[in-house]
């Protein structure tokens, strides 16, 4: 209860003063709050029955209450007790949530910084877009060029587009990949450089995959592929909140392709709506 107490009210304290309480709002923290307001009544009440004698019962140097208060003023130092143990219990909750916060505000600042490191390899490391819009490009994943080199580039092909049927795309990544570093002349070059996009794109690795489509664009802006790759590297922007670029992409797809290949536009439209372009 404890653990799903400090999750809801994370961002619902307020930091503790000399004697300020804390803004809880979850009913846990409410109920704790009450059951200190409660208390602290009740010392209250029972200094006003002690009368002008209720002051030394907190520790004051008037002489003790007549015995008629004393059953009254012996509980006050109890009372007192459980005030400041709630209240330490608010405290060290106010602390770990601190804690919480913390933790998710470095988070978000790592993110933040990942964006922008992102942003400027994409403004100073990357070419123009595909119409020259200036669509970004994330940087390409490291390793990614490491592959063997394949002997026969068509069967090596073959077994790629296997793979990547049979779902295994990382193999399908791996041996595309080979082909383009190391065959890219070849003619299956240019297949196995979409192969790598879509291998990227199926496993989820969107920043990848839109550097990987771009560059078959790049490969041939007249191919088979190049239209596929525009929308791919939209879907791929778009994946990864460059929305304003992704929107820039699908303007010059639309400019350079007023009658996409058939059932593509379908696709197109679901991008467009997904990044919100206008």
């Amino acid at each position: 209860m404890r653990t799903r107490f400090l999750f809801l009210a994370a961002t619902l304290f307020a930091p503790l003063g000399a004697s300020a309480q804390p803004l809880i709002q979850s009913q846990e923290g409410i109920a704790l709050q009450n059951e200190i307001l409660q208390l602290q009544q009740q010392v209250q009440s029972l200094q006003s029955q002690g009368g002008g004698n209720g002051a030394s019962s907190l520790g004051g140097t008037t002489p003790p209450a007549p015995s008629g208060n004393q059953g009254s003023n012996a509980l006050i130092p109890t009372l007192l007790t459980q005030v400041q143990q709630l209240q330490a219990q608010v405290q060290t909750l106010n602390g770990e949530v601190s804690d919480l916060q913390h933790q998710q505000q470095t988070q978000n600042d790592q993110t933040q910084k990942e964006i922008g490191d992102l942003k400027f390899q994409m403004t100073n490391g990357a070419s123009a877009a595909p119409g020259g819009q200036g669509a970004a490009i994330p940087p390409a994943s490291p390793g990614a060029s490491q592959a063997p080199a394949p002997d026969d580039p068509k069967a090596t092909l073959q077994a790629a587009i296997s793979a990547y049927e049979k779902h295994d795309y990382a193999t399908a990544e791996k041996l595309a990949q080979g082909i383009v570093t190391h065959h890219r002349s070849a003619p299956q070059a240019y297949r196995a450089q979409y192969l790598v996009a879509q291998s990227y794109a199926a496993k989820g690795d969107s920043s990848s995959a839109a550097v990987a489509y771009y560059n078959t664009y790049n490969m041939n802006k007249s191919g088979t592929y190049a239209p596929r790759s525009m929308l791919g590297l939209a879907s791929s922007l778009a994946a990864i909140g460059q929305n304003q670029e992704a929107c820039e992409t699908l303007a010059s797809l639309n400019s350079q392709y007023p009658k996409p290949p058939a059932g593509m536009q379908s696709e197109i439209d679901a991008v467009s709506s997904r990044a919100h372009c206008q």
